[in-house]
């Protein structure tokens, strides 16, 4: 959907490599490695690029929810980690 995100949705094995890729980045953002580390949905909104909303399973019953900036692929950019949220609860929703 343009301009929106899209509904929750499951990621498929591309989607999921490249959210696992960006591990180090989340945990350098929030300051603290993770034992755990399961990715259980994500939006998408269509922008000059890409911006993923990921809810992340990483502790418990702890989750914590990352905003991803993925560029355009002729810009040669790197995807961005922008924001990520700790302390989350399993079905909570994204605000950022």
């Amino acid at each position: 959907m343009m301009g929106g995100h899209s509904d929750y949705k499951q990621p498929n094995a591309e989607e999921l490599e490249f959210f696992l890729l960006q591990r180090a980045a989340i945990e350098q953002h929030a300051g603290r490695t993770f034992q755990d580390f399961e990715v259980v949905r994500f939006t998408q909104q269509v922008v000059a690029g890409m911006i993923y909303q990921v809810d992340i399973k990483v502790e418990g019953d702890e989750h914590i929810h990352v905003k991803i900036f993925k560029p355009l692929p002729h810009t040669g950019l790197p995807a961005e980690v922008q924001v990520v949220t700790t302390g989350k609860q399993p079905g909570a929703p994204f605000f950022f």
